[in-house]
């Protein structure tokens, strides 16, 4: 490359020429160096293979739809009382017997405990 050329020199014309002709058969020379297109055989598709990928989302749907109905309804039942709590009488009544259960056991220890020592 010459150093010499300024641009200043050049300005703005433009230095680089195409030859005479040349786009003229361009076209038929780059399809001439291309490959023959070979037609291979048609792939068939099943049905099943078309209608999955909607299946698949339409499961997702169901799934998605059953969920909220889950939890919508779980979350009624605890904020409308539909659930059978116990009543505090019921509670008492348990803890009552559960304090006789343990006062039994415990003395039926001790007693046994002092036989074994006599």
């Amino acid at each position: 490359m010459n150093e010499d050329v300024n641009l200043d020199e050049i300005g703005k014309k433009n230095p680089f020429k195409v030859p005479d002709g040349y786009f003229e058969g361009l076209t038929s020379q780059i399809m001439a160096q291309l490959p023959e297109k070979v037609q291979g055989e048609t792939k068939v598709i099943s049905l099943w293979d078309r209608v999955k990928p909607w299946m698949y989302m339409a499961a997702i749907f169901m799934g998605v739809a059953l969920m909220v109905k889950v939890f919508t309804n779980s979350r009624e039942q605890f904020s409308s009382g539909g659930l059978n709590l116990a009543s505090s009488a019921d509670i008492e009544e348990f803890y009552q017997y559960y304090e006789d259960q343990l006062t039994g056991d415990l003395y039926h220890e001790t007693l046994y405990a002092e036989e074994n020592f006599e």
